[in-house]
């Protein structure tokens, strides 16, 4: 038979008390522990919108954060982010992170909340820059050598800021449109909802493919030239040219819009707006080297000796930008404009625009093939806008 030692009740009973009370202190502690508070980090936006938060100090967890942002004119929202900072940084959930307006629950760590703003055509991959409202200018002054009576000086108005493509339009982005709207191997299609024009040529076929750095109709569908998918688009009309302006929410130039652009903020009336705005010459921007243009010279030269001149387009972008920080607005190719052609008026005007309708239209800056005088800024000439040519090209507005 076994035997116990059993102690007395009273030992007993003073044990379990004090177990009882250990067990009940601890308790106490845990529900008494104090929620610690933690800040939020608000990520500084450089452009195209600011953001809030609220509030954004002092946050325990398991509070509601509040998240709004403002979006600047023609600007898109691209979204929140909510991280949890440290060494193991998380993703915390928003309730609606595509909306300018969204929260999230408060995570027991500091967090740094950002957001994603796109400018405009982001999500075309062009890319843009402001060019600010303002009074200039635009034309010639008489004197100016290679100047022609339609460029007579005259002020203008831009009366609110747009954004412009910093690039010519390239092939690679005018195959994407032409394939996103399924535009066959004659290359027409429907403008103003019901009439059909032309859009473009197959640059290996039209003029025997001598110029082929354009587009090609290649196993059903419209691919760049290899290797010149960065090369601006050729053989494009003006419908092809405003039709892929829509596409991406945007719009072609108006000739007033594009010179402003072009002078890239000089406050001088320069022949061109590169450089100290007095020449063109090699280096500066693709076109006929040989026919070059220099105001302390006199305007026009010609040096037949000079080499490099290649006989195409150049990728977009080769070249110093302007002060707007666009690039190739004098050669490579010219560029279309929304209007057509008009008398200058003889008192100023504020954002001027051409007939929007005629055969014809404006297209400035010259390409490839142009001389240098061609490339001054003032420089007007039309063409038909059913008639896609090896050295036109477009850029486009927003």
């Amino acid at each position: 038979m076994f035997k116990f030692k059993v102690k007395s009740c009273t030992a007993c009973a003073g044990l379990i008390m004090a177990a009882f009370i250990s067990l009940q202190s601890c308790s106490d502690n845990d529900d008494n522990d104090p929620v610690l508070p933690h800040n939020i980090e608000v990520a500084e936006i450089s452009a195209g919108g600011s953001i809030s938060v609220t509030p954004s100090s002092d946050v325990k967890a398991g509070e509601t954060v509040v998240l709004s942002a403002t979006v600047d004119e023609k600007w898109s929202f691209g979204g929140w982010s909510v991280t949890t900072t440290g060494e193991n940084s998380t993703d915390v959930e928003v309730d609606d992170p595509m909306a300018v307006q969204a929260s999230f629950i408060m995570p027991d760590s500091p967090v740094k909340v950002d957001a994603k703003f796109y400018a405009p055509g982001a999500e075309y991959g062009l890319t843009t820059v402001k060019v600010p409202a303002g009074t200039r200018m635009l034309g010639a002054e008489p004197a100016e050598p290679s100047y022609y009576k339609d460029e007579k000086l005259h002020e203008v108005t831009i009366s609110s800021d747009f954004y412009m493509s910093a690039y010519e339009t390239t092939n690679a982005q005018f195959a994407d449109f032409l394939n996103a709207n399924k535009i066959g191997e004659d290359g027409k299609g429907v403008w103003n909802g019901t009439d059909t024009e032309l859009f473009v040529y197959d640059s290996s076929i039209r003029d025997n493919g001598k110029f082929n750095f354009g587009v090609n109709w290649n196993d059903n569908k419209w691919i760049p030239v290899t290797g010149l998918e960065n090369h601006p688009v050729i053989y494009v009309s003006w419908y092809g040219a405003a039709a892929y302006a829509a596409w991406v929410g945007g719009n072609l130039p108006t000739e007033a819009q594009w010179e402003y652009a072009c002078r890239g903020g000089q406050t001088e009336q320069l022949p061109f707006g590169i450089g100290d705005g007095t020449k063109m010459v090699k280096g500066m921007a693709q076109f006929y080297i040989y026919d070059y243009y220099d105001l302390a010279l006199g305007g026009r030269k010609v040096d037949e000796t000079i080499e490099g001149y290649v006989s195409s387009t150049y990728p977009v972008g080769q070249f110093d930008a302007n002060g707007y920080g666009l690039y190739d607005m004098h050669g490579n190719v010219y560029e279309w404009t929304l209007d057509s052609y008009y008398t200058y008026p003889d008192t100023p005007s504020v954002d001027p625009v051409g007939p929007l309708t005629g055969a014809k239209r404006v297209i400035r800056g010259g390409g490839w093939v142009n001389s240098g005088r061609e490339l001054r800024t003032a420089v007007r000439w039309e063409q038909r806008a059913g008639s896609p040519m090896e050295h036109i090209g477009f850029r486009v507005i927003f």
